[in-house]
């Protein structure tokens, strides 16, 4: 074999642990010569147990070196790591930086600790004046004497500080205790009674929507009870479930807020029902309300209110018109004939005082007062009244007998709402319709309140044929005696209805 047929030879040394590979690589980083370190002999009893362990097994007789596994970090297993050796910095170490160039040399010249103490002075004030936090630590520093006139201005301007806040808190618990009485009062906070029986009867009249706050209220300033607390009390003391019904009520001044309470409950009264009529209400709203306040059905109601069962004019095809406004209590086993009987009582109670007795006359006088509650304010009755009455003179030169009114056309088509076609004015089928049928209409189309009865039967007397009400949420009312004039204001209705149109019933 020729030295060619050989394997090549590496140029890097054989190393036996981790460890002379990295003192190798070092020793190559700083230029210098590679000298391996002495490997770790092998304990010669160990080696000698090895040996004649191999020759009981037949092996080859070779000399055997163990060699210990090496660690991670540096040193293997035989040495511990050991920390660079430090170096300080000098300019030499820039000569091997090629290229690049050398750190500048630092040449400032820095005091030492003895000179910066000998050098340091105490701190001293600006101003000898100025005050603030100072430290003395003894008598060397002079301390700032105080003016003594400045020092009394300003106790003085302390305590007059002191004085106004105080004030000030002292006027701002005077207001909340007068708020707080105030309120106390308003919502019944205090619970004062008297002790009764009480003094001079009095009526005392419950509004529809009034509750027990607003009840006691009103009771403490009519004098009737000493506290609206002491009566909320008294309500929820009496051991009823009924609510206080709206009416008239006869009490007395200063009288305890438990007998008031008993009263107005109706305490050890038989049952009774409740029921009301606005002005303005129509037939069916007095039927659907007794339906609502008894047990009877819609039906019973409609065939108990033949008019034929009670003392109205003949004209009358319903009793519409004739059912009173206002607020009645019926005993829980009233018929609906007592009933229809004591809602009509107060019409012809009306008929009597205002001394009308001719059936036919009754009936134009609630067909007018009727029409007055529809179309005309209360303060207005009178004036239209006249109108009506110039108005059914056939011989008139602007209506000729027609009337001419949209509350009665409205009412004889069924429905509610402010306006209609032409021609729904033009329907001549509709019986109410005063546009097309002379006089009056049929009937009346609601029920008249006292003011509207006393003003049909005592028109104004003048010389104006129209009335128009312009703006529907104000009531304001113009009275023409030419049509030319009513147009005007029909000009002025139709633009406030244009810019109101759900007002208006157009949307």
């Amino acid at each position: 074999m020729t030295d060619k047929d050989l394997p090549e030879q590496s140029s890097q040394p054989h190393f036996s642990s981790r460890r002379a590979r990295r003192e190798y690589e070092r020793a190559l980083a700083e230029g210098r010569a590679y000298v391996p370190s002495a490997e770790p002999q092998p304990d010669p009893s160990e080696a000698q147990t090895g040996t004649n362990s191999r020759d009981s097994q037949g092996e080859p007789d070779r000399e055997f070196h163990p060699q210990p596994l090496a660690a991670d970090g540096p040193g293997g297993l035989q040495h511990r790591p050991q920390r660079p050796e430090e170096r300080q910095y000098t300019p030499e170490l820039n000569s091997d930086l090629g290229g690049l160039n050398p750190l500048p040399q630092d040449e400032r010249d820095y005091p030492t600790l003895e000179e910066r103490s000998d050098t340091t002075e105490p701190h001293q004030p600006d101003d000898e004046k100025s005050l603030g936090y100072m430290l003395v630590d003894d008598e060397s520093i002079a301390v700032p004497e105080l003016d003594e006139e400045q020092l009394k201005a300003r106790q003085a301007r302390k305590r007059k500080r002191t004085l106004i806040m105080l004030s000030s808190f002292g006027v701002f618990l005077g207001l909340l205790a007068i708020v707080g009485l105030g309120v106390g009062q308003l919502v019944g906070w205090t619970n004062n009674d008297y002790p009764g029986p009480g003094g001079e009867e009095v009526v005392f009249e419950v509004n529809p929507g009034e509750g027990p706050i607003v009840i006691g209220n009103r009771l403490v300033d009519q004098d009737i009870v000493a506290s609206t607390g002491a009566f909320r009390d008294a309500l929820e003391a009496v051991n009823t479930t009924s609510e206080i019904q709206p009416g008239e009520y006869t009490l007395r001044y200063e009288m305890p807020a438990r007998d008031a309470a008993e009263i107005l409950l109706r305490v050890g009264v038989t049952g009774m029902n409740y029921a009301h009529v606005n002005s303005g209400h129509r037939i069916e709203d007095v039927y659907a309300t007794l339906e609502d306040r008894t047990d009877y059905s819609l039906e019973e109601i409609e065939a108990a209110a033949d008019p034929a069962n009670y003392e109205v004019p003949d004209e009358a095809e319903t009793l519409e018109g004739y059912i009173a406004v206002g607020e009645y209590h019926f005993p829980l086993d009233a018929s609906l004939e007592e009933i229809f009987q004591e809602m009509i009582e107060p019409t012809l109670d009306e008929f009597e005082r205002l001394e009308v007795s001719d059936p036919t006359e009754q009936h134009q006088l609630v067909t007018v007062a009727s029409i007055l509650e529809a179309e005309a304010r209360p303060e207005d009755f009178e004036t239209v009244a006249g109108i009506i009455e110039n108005r059914l003179d056939n011989s008139n030169p602007e209506t000729a007998g027609y009337l001419q009114i949209d509350a009665t056309v409205i009412y004889g088509m069924g429905v509610r709402q402010l306006q209609f076609s032409s021609e729904d004015r033009q329907d001549e089928s509709n019986e109410y319709n005063t546009y097309a049928h002379r006089g009056l209409p049929p009937g009346p189309i609601g029920a008249p309140s006292i003011a509207a009865l006393d003003a049909a039967a005592d028109p104004e007397d003048n010389e104006y044929y129209y009335w128009i009400t312009t703006n529907i949420e104000t009531g304001e009312t113009h009275f023409s005696t030419t049509y030319e004039e009513h147009r005007e204001y029909q000009a002025e209705y139709r633009a406030y209805c244009d810019e109101n149109p759900s007002i208006c019933g157009r949307g």
